[in-house]
């Protein structure tokens, strides 16, 4: 695991990387979050291009291995910084992994982690024919953001960027909302030198403020963010 923690923890968040990466390459978002007073747990999966048994794992299998992992960082997280509240975000087929700890692919297994309260997602796998079907995020009942852009396409996985939004459309309504950056590509988090990354940045920590550590000001941001030429939002 790779771990950022700050002088004060005032919360942590469970990082699941995108398939094939790994936790540093996130780690303009992670100091940001760790700024913000939240301490930031990332596991190097069995799928990552660092991990030296990638190919001892197929997809099926490492899937289960995300799962485990972030059940492991929890429980990490628990006996380091107990009673801190806990978010569990992601980045593409990592927002899977953090979605299945908020109730999601319930048809499956029971994912559930209950310290988890609430679930922030950077893009998102898509629809997968077989594991992401209709009722994929019925039992996510948690907060949930989405942040995407309207170039976040994978060349053959994901060819309709929309198909991001599925966990905040199809998912139980209330506190659920969704950011949508014009010009915004697949990699948006990753790169800090994109236009629309400070802004991704702001109100990823506003969500983290707001359902962590209840923040009003933060739940402020997320109601009244409007519209503009870059953005759009999103709420259900």
């Amino acid at each position: 695991m790779e771990i950022w923690v700050p002088d004060k923890v005032k919360g942590v968040v469970l990082f699941s990387t995108g398939h094939g990466s790994w936790p540093e390459k996130y780690d303009a978002i992670a100091t940001a979050w760790k700024a913000a007073g939240f301490a930031v747990i990332a596991p190097v999966h069995v799928d990552s291009l660092h991990y030296p048994d990638r190919d001892k794992f197929s997809r099926e299998a490492s899937f289960g291995e995300r799962i485990a992992d972030m059940k492991a960082a929890s429980a990490y997280a628990a006996r380091i910084w107990p009673g801190k509240p806990v978010i569990a975000a992601g980045h593409s087929f990592g927002t899977l992994t953090a979605l299945c700890l908020g109730g999601g692919l319930a048809n499956l297994g029971n994912f559930r982690d209950p310290t988890v309260k609430a679930v922030l997602g950077f893009s998102s796998p898509g629809r997968i024919p077989g594991l992401i079907g209709p009722d994929a995020y019925a039992g996510d009942t948690l907060p949930v953001m989405i942040v995407t852009g309207d170039q976040d396409t994978v060349p053959g996985l994901v060819t309709d960027w929309h198909d991001h939004l599925l966990p905040i459309q199809t998912s139980p309504a209330g506190n659920k909302l969704a950011v949508t950056y014009s010009g915004a590509a697949h990699e948006l988090i990753g790169h800090p030198a994109d236009v629309n990354y400070a802004s991704a940045a702001s109100v990823s920590i506003a969500f983290l403020k707001a359902y962590a550590l209840g923040d009003q000001g933060a739940m402020t941001v997320l109601r009244n963010g409007k519209d503009s030429t870059g953005a759009s939002w999103f709420r259900r």
